[in-house]
């Protein structure tokens, strides 16, 4: 007698009602197919559990950042580094949330900073701040906040100017301020992973390069203020998986059209962390071609857009 044996689980689970005449009169196929559902039963008791608070605001956040219309590429940014940086939080031993990163301040500490930064957006749209808790708690509460209230913002929201993080005090609107909340999600979530001997991970190379345009678009304004501002542009070659090329004007009122005093080339995740602060402006930091002074000035200002 032949077995149905590749369609017994199939039966055993609802499916292929045909398969029951056999599996009634054969008492092998109706010890497999018993197995299989005390199995399906085991499983179902001893593994489940219920789903973490806050999965469910995320994945309701996240599909409303997808769904059209939607807030765009600086949501989806900032949803992803968000994830990111919660699995990075939820691998933490209690021990390591006392380690000191690069700067000095603890894991602890840099949670919390995070956390005042995206209490900083919410408040300035007028959304209710969630009360001081522990750090993960607090980050996680807010950045739930913050999703949800830019996942359903209309335009006019959008435009809304919103404290940037920073020293210098600065407004711009709400869609510029989300990519600068992923751009400091990023950078904080590998000062963490450096301070647990872990290695560092850039963002997906189209939210890498929607980071990289907002430092650009403040560079000239930031050259100003800096007093390193004068006539003329740099020709910037971001390599990488989404190689770019820019013209960076030395000015805020200079075009882009103005003549090129030097080329440098970058590795685009490089220059992001060299926005951050987080590498150093050395001669060897890049490739440069020409006006030396004129390329070092960029990049030491660009040094001084990112993450406190």
């Amino acid at each position: 007698m032949e077995h149905p044996d590749d369609l017994l689980e199939e039966f055993a689970f609802g499916d292929r009602p045909d398969v029951g005449p056999h599996v009634a009169a054969c008492s092998r196929c109706a010890a497999h197919v018993s197995l299989a559902q005390q199995a399906a039963d085991w499983l179902a008791s001893s593994h489940s559990a219920p789903p973490p608070a806050p999965l469910r605001s995320r994945v309701l956040a996240a599909a409303v950042g997808v769904r059209p219309p939607s807030p765009g590429p600086a949501f989806s940014a900032y949803v992803s580094q968000a994830a990111d940086f919660e699995v990075l939080l939820d691998s933490l031993s209690p021990a390591q949330w006392s380690l000191s990163t690069a700067d000095g301040r603890t894991v602890e500490d840099l949670v919390l900073h995070l956390a005042g930064n995206d209490g900083n957006v919410l408040a300035d749209l007028g959304s209710p701040v969630p009360p001081a808790r522990r750090a993960r708690d607090l980050w996680r509460d807010q950045s739930d906040q913050l999703m949800r209230t830019v996942g359903r913002a209309e335009e006019s929201l959008l435009s809304r100017p919103v404290r940037l993080a920073g020293r210098t005090p600065m407004r711009r609107p709400l869609r510029e301020a989300m990519m600068q909340r992923a751009f400091e999600t990023w950078i904080h979530r590998d000062d963490i992973r450096a301070a647990v001997a872990l290695p560092p991970v850039a963002p997906e190379p189209s939210h890498l390069a929607r980071i990289v345009d907002f430092g650009l678009a403040l560079l000239p304004g930031a050259m100003d203020a800096a007093g390193r501002g004068r006539p003329g542009a740099v020709q910037l070659f971001l390599t990488g998986p989404r190689s770019a090329s820019h013209v960076v004007p030395l000015s805020s009122s200079c075009a882009a059209s103005s003549p090129s005093l030097a080329q440098v080339e970058i590795p685009a995740d490089r220059f992001g962390r060299l926005m951050a602060g987080r590498v150093p402006v050395t001669s060897s930091v890049a490739v440069i071609d020409g006006s030396r002074s004129a390329a070092l000035d960029l990049l030491t200002v660009a040094a001084t857009l990112g993450c406190e």
